[in-house]
């Protein structure tokens, strides 16, 4: 047994509670969140459906149960959809309980990861969106992300760069937090089809993070001392 298995049934075991009535929850605009001490706040906004345009999107399947399962298993932050999510427009403007709980945790210094899908058509398994005006933080983070993932198809920056204004990793960045957006293929997220790939991920992603969050931690330790 390969050790991403434990993983793969966990990704599959919380993703049930995601998909209930057909991804739309029992509520709307409910989320699902969990605080740690954490240097990294982990998102998937699109864990469940969602109204955008005047038409309901689908979810990112198996988002929300990675972000879930990486925030326990690597000591993170973490915020998910749990409900269909309301149409909005500007970020100014909401006030529902996924930016409340965004804010919240932007406030107490978090450093955003936010986690979507896309489709196995680009034929990439791995986006990295830094935007256009990237920091040291952010390039840091994504040579990181392609130094563990150098056997997977893994982009910088190009079509997938998370500029758009309705993005989480946008906002994060107009309030002055760092940010990247990470838009993962069926391959490395969905537990039923590429069973071997997503626990992969999963291990390979959490060992990142929970080294990284540290040495991040201990570093900010030196610059208050």
């Amino acid at each position: 047994m390969f050790p991403g298995m434990d993983l793969t049934r966990d990704l599959r075991m919380l993703e049930t509670s995601f998909s209930r009535n057909f991804y739309n929850g029992d509520t709307l605009d409910a989320i699902r969140q969990s605080k740690s001490d954490g240097y990294f706040l982990l998102t998937a906004p699109h864990a469940t459906n969602r109204w955008s345009e005047e038409r309901r999107k689908f979810a990112d399947q198996y988002t929300g149960a990675m972000v879930q399962l990486l925030g326990a298993t690597a000591g993170q932050s973490w915020l998910t959809s749990d409900g269909i999510s309301s149409a909005w427009t500007y970020w100014d403007e909401r006030s529902d309980p996924f930016k409340l709980a965004l804010d919240d945790m932007l406030d107490e210094g978090r450093y955003l990861i936010n986690v979507v899908g896309v489709g196995a058509r680009y034929g990439v398994d791995i986006y990295v969106g830094i935007g256009n005006d990237p920091r040291e933080e952010e390039l840091e983070m994504a040579e990181l992300i392609e130094d563990t993932f150098g056997d997977f198809n893994v982009v910088t920056g190009g079509q997938f760069n998370a500029v758009g204004p309705k993005s989480v990793r946008t906002y994060a960045r107009s309030t002055g937090s760092g940010a990247i957006q990470l838009e993962l293929a069926p391959r490395m997220r969905d537990a039923v089809e590429h069973p071997d790939t997503a626990g992969e991920f999963v291990l390979r992603f959490g060992e990142l993070l929970t080294t990284r969050s540290a040495r991040c931690m201990a570093r900010e330790e030196t610059v208050l001392a």
